[in-house]
């Protein structure tokens, strides 16, 4: 069975990588870029993680550039934070059945 590795790379140049070519035993057969927007609103942000809007909202309130109706984020500063809180909340164990 084949298992899909995801590998995020940052920086100024793009990376020396082709498709087809091997690293670590395992083959290239994806590429893909994204361009972050200078400012991101909750919505954004709610469409690549799990959360609620409510969590999103109250966890980032000290990263708010806009006001209380609009809810603008630096994505450099607040995707660290939400990538932490995603993984602290898919470890938790399922509820208890009384």
């Amino acid at each position: 069975m084949k298992k899909k590795y995801i590998i995020t790379l940052e920086g100024s140049a793009p990376p020396e990588l082709f498709l087809g070519k091997e690293i670590a035993g395992c083959k290239i057969i994806e590429l893909k870029s994204e361009e972050l927007p200078r400012r991101v609103d909750a919505s954004w942000l709610l469409e690549r993680y799990p959360l609620s809007r409510k969590s999103v909202i109250d966890q980032l309130r000290i990263f708010n550039k806009g006001n209380d109706g609009k809810h603008l984020y630096d994505p450099n500063e607040v995707i660290p934070i939400l990538d932490n809180l995603h993984f602290l909340k898919e470890r938790r164990n399922s509820r208890r059945k009384n």
